[in-house]
């Protein structure tokens, strides 16, 4: 018998998938996620030292693509919490989220700029109290246009000094033709909305204003 001769062996792993061993050690083994036959050293190891069922570059990707929707949700969550703590409606969704950001497609809706850095914002505050954290109110913008924005609504902002600059004229059409589309409504109609609505929250203030006086 020959000492030096290399035994191999073929076995099925749990997922019913093939692995080669070579005198007891994994040598080959098919990546779950793309179904291609690869060394063992281009598989990573788990906590408990075992070969993980995806090949490093599967597996790196699925990190990506799951920090990146944890991250998504993240947003999400953050925008209704704080909607939540002016008492403000709260109903936007991750769906609704995932396709605003498929519009912007990394430009800031309102000045036009390409950035990998998209902030959320609001068309009106949510101090207003009024539209909260929902489809209709919600737009994604570079940090330059949200620091110089602030606390003002979309139209406070348009008429302030601080806008100048800022503004894409074209960009800002097609943001209001998406968000009034989103909410099944024409374009004028929105800014319709949208001018009761801060009509609504000039209201607000005053009842509350006069109440504390009176009290």
């Amino acid at each position: 018998m020959n000492t030096n001769e290399k035994v191999f062996e073929v076995r099925t792993n749990r997922l019913g998938r093939f692995e080669l061993y070579q005198d007891g050690k994994l040598v080959q083994k098919v990546c779950r996620t793309c179904g291609k036959v690869k060394l063992a050293s281009e598989f990573p190891r788990n906590s408990h030292g075992h070969h993980r069922p995806d090949c490093r570059e599967c597996f790196n990707k699925r990190q990506r693509e799951y920090l990146r929707e944890h991250n998504d949700w993240k947003a999400v969550y953050r925008q209704r919490d704080r909607a939540r703590q002016f008492g403000a409606p709260d109903n936007y969704t991750l769906e609704d989220y995932l396709e605003l950001k498929a519009f912007a497609n990394g430009r800031c809706m309102i000045s036009g700029k390409k950035t990998d850095k998209l902030q959320v914002d609001h068309v009106m505050t949510l101090s207003k109290k009024v539209l909260g954290s929902t489809k209709g109110n919600i737009i994604l913008v570079c940090e330059e246009v949200n620091q110089a924005k602030r606390d003002m609504s979309l139209f406070e902002f348009l008429q302030s000094e601080r806008s100048r600059g800022l503004v894409d004229r074209e960009q800002l059409e097609r943001t209001i033709r998406y968000l009034a589309d989103a909410n099944g409504m024409t374009p004028q109609e929105y800014l319709d909305f949208l001018y009761r609505a801060e009509e609504l929250a000039k209201d607000i203030k005053e009842f509350f204003e006069n109440e504390n006086k009176a009290n």
